[in-house]
């Protein structure tokens, strides 16, 4: 074996080396973007008028009427459609794909799922009266995440008993509940 193919083959795992590591770069960085995004989505999503107002929303009855939605709200109408416009704007980022839906869920599935079914009726009297996409991406998420509800078997409480730490939740997030 000569010195020069000894050069060649080092230069070869180097190229191959970098190349690796270039990709191990890139998929840090997808994983850092998602840690980012989700922590702003928490700080918008957590705020004190967010989290009254799903609260407020889960608690009116189903199927309310736009005029009734507005009597029990009263003045704190405006804070539901505050709140729809918040899911409204998380579903083209989870369709663009820079927010991960897994990341969503974990997160808001039940406050996103119980305030669309809430919400359904006067969304649905509101497109009738003209305003044919309004809450179209809040729509979108809600039926999305419903898809996606697991049993209670599968719920986070039962899902992840065994965690020890966070390296445990990639298995745990995964394994079966049958």
């Amino acid at each position: 074996m000569t010195i020069e193919l000894i050069l060649q083959i080092v230069q070869t795992l180097a190229v191959v080396v970098g190349g690796l590591f270039a990709v191990d770069q890139l998929r840090q960085m997808r994983l850092q973007r998602e840690i980012q995004t989700g922590a702003e989505l928490l700080r918008s999503m957590q705020s004190p008028l967010t989290a009254s107002t799903a609260l407020m929303v889960v608690e009116l009855p189903d199927n309310l009427s736009t005029a009734e939605l507005k009597a029990a709200t009263g003045d704190k109408f405006a804070d539901v459609l505050y709140l729809c416009a918040v899911f409204e704007s998380m579903g083209p980022l989870i369709a663009r794909g820079h927010l991960s839906i897994d990341y969503y869920a974990d997160f808001y599935r039940g406050a996103t799922v119980l305030c669309w079914h809430k919400l359904r009726r006067y969304t649905e009297e509101q497109r009738a009266n003209g305003f044919s996409n309004l809450f179209e991406w809040f729509q979108w998420l809600a039926e999305r995440l419903e898809a996606r509800t697991p049993s209670l078997a599968a719920s986070a409480q039962v899902q992840f008993a065994d965690w020890k730490s966070p390296a445990d939740y990639q298995r745990l997030r995964f394994r079966s509940n049958d």
